[in-house]
């Protein structure tokens, strides 16, 4: 296969989170790097239903490279909503399309590729390549292979995560965290308001003071990634339409600059709360944080990112986004980001990638993988 096959394999498993399913995907990768001969140590970690991550290690235990991506995708949706199926990849005019084509089996496909060149080749540094689960959903695969150890402090000199940048850069982005507020009201007919407390008029409140808090968060941005901020993204509330709801559910993202944390965000969501029922008694809501991850902050000086720029002929970048990369610095592997595909095709309908940037992205890599490793 080549890098354009092997994507479009990948892009047919159906790896929508929820639920995951990535098992069948990661067996497949296992099966690929076990026919191509590489020499390598691969092993499918399985956990939960049909869910598992990939690792493969190549050469010798001095630390070398590390290169990643995830095999979740986020849902299709409608799929008459789409030109093609989304789960088979369809080349044309330059591009391939599905479900992932960018966001971002074309970054595992290039990264694989890539390391097929070493074949046969003594390594003086181990090469490591890493296939995740659920990262949709807060970097859940990521999180275990480091829970259990099977992803360890140092293991690699650099690394690289092969998400959509169109090949530039990114050597720093926001931390985020994601919330469940639950608004606690009492139930009665719609008829005569005040027999109940009406909780999406509390969500409501909640939604206002966000904005304003937003807003104070602007006088204290970072120069490169600009403010932390909150945005509410899911709402669920309300039974029938002449009952008033006695509960209310409200989602809120946020995402954080570095000089911040998840800590500081959760307390400012709390505060909110707090205030709100301090000037309204009727007033009750609990928050939860339900994942989070760290901000990713390599120096522009570090040797992983001049040699990123090097390589792509791109100056380095910062990004509003959150990926992987900050879960693997935080673990003793300086990091960047770095893959083929536009981020502004993630999660679309008629997902693309630019075939001439998948192939690009595989000589990349493997000028890294010579570089570091070989």
């Amino acid at each position: 296969m080549d890098v354009v096959e092997l994507a479009s394999s990948l892009i047919a498993y159906k790896t929508e989170i929820p639920p995951g399913d990535e098992e069948e995907c990661a067996k497949f990768l296992h099966d690929y790097i076990v026919d191509s001969r590489l020499g390598a140590e691969a092993e499918v970690d399985s956990f939960g239903r049909g869910r598992a991550n990939l690792t493969l290690r190549i050469g010798p235990p001095e630390p070398g490279l590390l290169l990643s991506g995830h095999i979740d995708v986020v849902p299709a949706g409608d799929p008459g909503a789409w030109s093609y199926d989304p789960f088979r990849a369809r080349e044309k005019e330059g591009r391939l399309y599905g479900r992932g084509a960018a966001d971002m089996k074309g970054g595992l496909a290039a990264a694989l590729k890539a390391i097929e060149t070493i074949r046969g080749r003594r390594l003086r540094r181990g090469l490591i390549f890493v296939a995740t689960a659920g990262e949709e959903v807060g970097f859940e695969g990521l999180k275990r292979l480091i829970k259990t150890g099977q992803l360890k402090r140092g293991l690699a000199k650099f690394g690289v995560l092969a998400e959509p940048t169109d090949l530039r850069p990114v050597r720093a982005h926001k931390g985020l965290a994601t919330f469940r507020i639950t608004f606690h009201g009492k139930g009665g007919h719609a008829s005569d308001p005040g027999l109940g407390i009406n909780a999406i008029e509390s969500c409501a409140k909640f939604v206002r003071e966000l904005a304003t808090w937003n807003a104070r968060m602007k006088r204290a941005s970072d120069p490169d990634l600009g403010s932390t901020l909150a945005t509410p993204t899911v709402v669920r509330g309300g039974t029938k339409s002449n009952v008033i709801p006695g509960s209310c559910e409200l989602i809120v993202d946020t995402r954080w600059v570095p000089r911040h944390s998840t800590a500081f965000v959760e307390e400012q969501m709390a505060d909110i709360a707090d205030s709100l029922a301090a000037k309204d008694k009727k007033f009750s809501a609990s928050v939860e944080m339900l994942y989070d991850a760290p901000s990713l902050a390599t120096p522009a000086v570090h040797p992983v990112v001049r040699l990123a720029e090097s390589l792509s002929g791109a100056a380095s970048e910062v990004a509003p986004y959150g990926t992987e990369a900050a879960l693997y610095s935080t673990k003793g592997i300086p990091s960047v980001v770095l893959g083929p595909g536009s981020v502004n095709q993630a999660h679309t309908v008629d997902e693309y990638v630019e075939v001439k940037q998948l192939r690009r992205a595989e000589s990349i890599y493997a000028k890294m993988i010579s570089s570091v490793c070989a």
